[in-house]
C-alpha cells in the first residue's frame, strides 16, 4: 500500500518538473532500477547453493535433460 501512496507522490512531482528536469529524474530511476538489479545478482551469486543449482542446471541443459526443468507454462499457471 505505502508503494502505491510514493509512486503517485513522484508522479504528482514530475507533472510540476520541466521537460529537461523530467528526463533527469527519468535517467536516474534507470539508474537506480539497474543499481537494484546488479544488487540482486551479487545476492545470488553469493550463495553457495545457488550457483550450484546455476551450475547443474545448465549441465543438464547441455546434457538435453530437459524433462528435468519444470514447464514455464505450468509455472505461470501456479503464481
Amino acid at each position: 500500500m505505502r508503494s502505491a501512496v510514493l509512486k503517485r507522490e513522484a508522479a504528482k512531482a514530475i507533472d510540476k518538473l520541466s521537460d529537461k528536469k523530467i528526463k533527469v529524474a527519468l535517467d536516474f530511476i534507470k539508474y537506480l532500477k539497474e543499481k537494484e538489479e546488479i544488487e540482486a545478482t551479487l545476492e545470488i551469486l553469493s550463495s553457495r547453493e545457488l550457483t550450484t543449482q546455476i551450475e547443474e542446471a545448465e549441465k543438464a541443459i547441455k546434457k538435453g535433460k530437459l524433462d528435468e526443468f519444470v514447464s514455464w507454462e505450468k509455472v505461470k499457471r501456479n503464481v
